[in-house]
């Protein structure tokens, strides 16, 4: 038998994952939006065709969506436990932030979380003839590689996924015990090599003590979920003395984490420093702590929102100040849009200096290259998740490595495996 792989989201971008493999059952595979102003969804599916829905991880652009599906929907859900918690907290913050534009309440992600199956990695899970295991994927805490089986097919899509190893986390399982027929692999940095991280590690770290002892204080906009731990764990790792403040929803999310240290690569050290950081909870607090050179985690990473855009507006023009964005930049966000405004600064000292620390959750060419050549048989490849020449690239490396027939979907099509 065959079975069809319909591509809902935008897979030539960054954003808006959704899968749809449909055979004697149907299987949804993420369900995310992409954060723009006003939120974009995935096509819509047939709630009542839907025999399960399968989470890879908690991110927006990969689960944001999901409440839609339990408005009228009541098919069980699989995610690792990590993913559900943390989706209950950013799905209750994005309703917080756009809840105009937004069909659905609270209630449908309650009515999602009632159908939930919890599993760990390596625990398959089976319902209705079809089988889905997880493999860790080393992106973030309960982040999974989705295995599908179904009509004797077998389709791995490896959501996001970080082949290095992290302060954080372990690399991504890429001990593949089995063939498959179809594999959906992300390509955000497949035409990039990521640069040496303890060499990024130890550069972030002295630039960061050179500005607290001039004086200035460090911001660093990071992602609550991951990110924000990661630098706070470098710091730690760098026995960095200075006063550390956190703000913002890196705090519960740091809390969630700690309460499933199995997931993490070491939670007492993460325990540990996040003793140690100050945490910030008010507004007269924020204005007070800006005062005194330090350095301060607070979301958002991209600068969307969140405290980070005050201390932003506060910090930018101090030339004592630096500010460090440590993650993915989207075209049109206004990180990017900071980033590019810095570059064409040339030489203007009236404002901090921003500097971009690539500490990346996502494999790189090598990386990917890696997670190809540990496939067995001979799968299609749908190359997803990412602009076009990092697909094109990680296509070229696919067909020169393995001689894998490769395709390169658009939003809404449909392919026979």
């Amino acid at each position: 038998m065959s079975i069809k792989i319909s591509f809902l989201g935008m897979p030539n971008k960054v954003g808006r994952s959704a899968y749809l493999l449909t055979g004697s059952r149907n299987v949804l595979v993420d369900y995310g939006v992409d954060l723009d102003k006003i939120p974009k969804f995935p096509k819509p599916v047939s709630v009542l065709d839907l025999d399960l829905y399968v989470l890879s991880h908690a991110h927006l652009d990969h689960m944001g969506a999901s409440p839609l599906l339990y408005i009228t929907g009541n098919m069980p859900n699989v995610m690792t436990h990590p993913t559900l918690d943390i989706s209950d907290l950013l799905i209750r913050d994005f309703m917080k932030l756009s809840g105009e534009y937004l069909t659905f309440e609270y209630i449908d992600f309650l009515n999602l979380k009632r159908h939930s199956h919890l599993i760990g990695y390596g625990k398959p899970f089976e319902y209705r003839d079809i089988k889905v295991e997880f493999y860790d994927a080393g992106h973030i805490p309960g982040s999974a590689q989705v295995v599908v089986e179904m009509d004797g097919k077998r389709v791995l899509y490896t959501g996001d996924i970080n082949t290095y190893d992290t302060r954080l986390l372990t690399p991504a399982d890429i001990d593949y015990e089995e063939e498959f027929d179809a594999v959906i692999l992300e390509s955000t940095y497949g035409n990039t090599k990521h640069p040496d991280r303890r060499e990024t590690e130890r550069k972030f770290v002295e630039m960061a003590k050179e500005t607290i002892e001039n004086g200035g204080v460090v911001l660093v906009p990071a992602f609550a979920v991951a990110r924000s731990q990661e630098i706070l764990l470098i710091l730690h790792e760098h026995k960095f003395k200075y006063p550390i403040v956190m703000d913002g929803m890196a705090l519960e999310v740091t809390k969630i984490f700690l309460s499933h240290g199995g997931y993490l690569k070491d939670v007492k050290k993460l325990r540990k420093a996040f003793n140690k950081v100050r945490k910030i909870h008010r507004w007269r607090e924020r204005k007070k702590v800006i005062k005194e050179p330090c350095l301060i985690i607070a979301p958002a990473g991209m600068l969307g929102g969140g405290a980070a855009v005050f201390y932003l507006n506060k910090l930018i023009k101090n030339p004592k100040n630096r500010i460090f964005l440590v993650g993915y930049q989207a075209p049109g966000s206004p990180g990017r849009s900071l980033l590019e405004a810095s570059e064409e600064r040339d030489g203007d000292r009236n404002t901090a200096d921003v500097y971009y620390m690539r500490f990346s959750a996502h494999a790189d060419a090598e990386g990917l290259l890696k997670i190809l050549k540990s496939l067995k048989g001979d799968p299609k490849i749908f190359v997803v998740h990412g602009e076009k020449e990092s697909r094109e690239n990680v296509g070229m490396l696919a067909q020169d490595c393995c001689g894998y027939k490769v395709y390169y979907p658009a939003h809404d099509d449909v392919y026979k495996v």
